[in-house]
């Protein structure tokens, strides 16, 4: 079912300021793409013409959208297409940057929905709601002040739910007007920020985060698609386990690493430019639980010369490895689906531990300096003791959260 028609009104000059590649006014719409809406109808002034029009050569590629621009100095060419407006509205102001979430509100609300914040506002109007706010505005208040006037019901985007479980994350939404360039330092900062998936650990937060943050860079200002980022790191983190099998563990480790870069690289690439791919997002997903487990068993094959069935220290260290590393899946994933939350970020305390808890890119340092010390048979033992010390962690806080729950309608009666 077609949503309506996006409108933006493009006619302030940050609409042509550009972040992480795009400008303002094509941030939106993707996003409006993102939801289903494929007709647009862009109004500029002559200053902004330029910037605005300034779109990414990928954009009709990705998403075919119809794109009609028009002339307005002020708000009188806007107002008088509102009073004839025949179909819904998404009323966008191009000088905002905003969560995605805003349009998912908006739509699920339906026509006559809106979230503003001061005079930043994005609305969803039906048409009678369109009348109404053009009535308003063509008094020269501003935009949230006409739709005050007018009667349209509207919340704060910090009321809306802040957990975002395709990131796994609390982040309370955003809604924000860009005023002068310098704002985009931090505007680019908190894009940034957002595009990591569950909480990160001290790795990727204090070992490439800002590699990865430079290598986004450089290629958000290209129109190469993430999803051929997201295929490298698959292949180069599967090529790791014939490396460790066959005693080539150096060639292994660097495998590794360049996997765990790319596969940091195209989701916050994928989500930074807009340009997401589910399918690619779930063939990711897929293989990277069984890649990591295949890790642990071609490191255990060549540490224990290849005998992970006979009764000698390697193979115990291997299975130990392993059956840890499959337990603490499903202790998280039985606890994700208890309390729609990830146990990794559950309270502060959860997302502390998290930094330093047994996953890929802490078991990758660990072997890292094993090799690099000539050490990797105690690598392997260290893996495999920190991954049963995460598992008992995850599962006693699985328990302490289960008690907690039995006692809180208990201390109610």
């Amino acid at each position: 079912m077609d949503p309506g028609l996006v409108w933006i009104d493009a006619r302030q000059p940050a609409a042509g300021w550009r972040l992480w590649g795009m400008n303002l006014v094509e941030r939106q719409l993707r996003q409006a793409a993102l939801r289903g809406f494929s007709r647009a109808r862009i109004w500029v002034s002559p200053a902004t013409q330029q910037g605005v029009l300034r779109l990414r050569t990928d954009l009709e590629r990705v998403f075919p959208l119809q794109l009609e621009v028009l002339p307005a100095e002020d708000e009188a060419p806007l107002c008088a297409a509102l009073t004839q407006a025949d179909e819904p509205v998404l009323l966008l102001q191009g000088d905002l940057v905003f969560d995605d979430r805003l349009l998912g509100h908006l739509l699920k609300g339906g026509p006559g929905t809106a979230l503003a914040e001061g005079d930043e506002v994005v609305a969803y109007l039906g048409l009678a709601q369109a009348r109404a706010l053009a009535g308003y505005w063509e008094t020269g208040v501003d935009l949230g002040a006409a739709l005050a006037a007018a009667g349209l019901p509207r919340r704060r985007p910090t009321e809306l739910d802040p957990y975002v479980p395709s990131l796994r994350l609390t982040m309370p939404p955003y809604l924000l007007r860009v005023r002068e360039k310098g704002q985009l330092h931090s505007l680019d900062q908190l894009l940034y920020h957002r595009t990591f998936k569950g909480v990160i650990d001290a790795v990727a937060r204090y070992g490439y985060y800002h590699l990865v943050r430079w290598i986004t860079r450089q290629l958000s200002r290209t129109t190469l698609p993430p999803n051929l980022f997201t295929a490298l790191s698959i292949l180069a983190i599967w090529a790791v386990v014939p490396c460790f099998a066959l005693g080539e563990l150096g060639a292994g480790v660097l495998f590794a690493w360049l996997g765990v870069i790319l596969d940091s690289v195209d989701g916050k690439l994928a989500r930074l430019t807009l340009h997401l791919s589910e399918a690619m997002g779930a063939l990711e997903h897929l293989s990277a639980m069984p890649g990591l487990g295949l890790w642990y068993l071609a490191l255990g094959w060549h540490c224990s010369g290849g005998e992970l069935l006979r009764d000698t220290p390697m193979a115990l260290a291997t299975w130990v490895l392993v059956g840890a590393f499959v337990l603490d899946k499903v202790v998280s994933s039985t606890f994700k689906k208890r309390h729609r939350r990830e146990i990794f970020d559950y309270r502060p305390l959860d997302a502390a531990f998290h930094l330093i808890a047994s996953r890929r890119n802490v078991s990758l340092l660990q072997l890292s300096v094993g090799v690099l010390l000539g050490q990797a048979h105690l690598a392997l033992v260290s893996m495999a003791v920190w991954m049963v010390c995460t598992l008992f962690f995850h599962a006693g806080r699985w328990l302490w959260v289960e008690v907690e729950e039995l006692r809180l309608p208990a201390a109610g009666r």
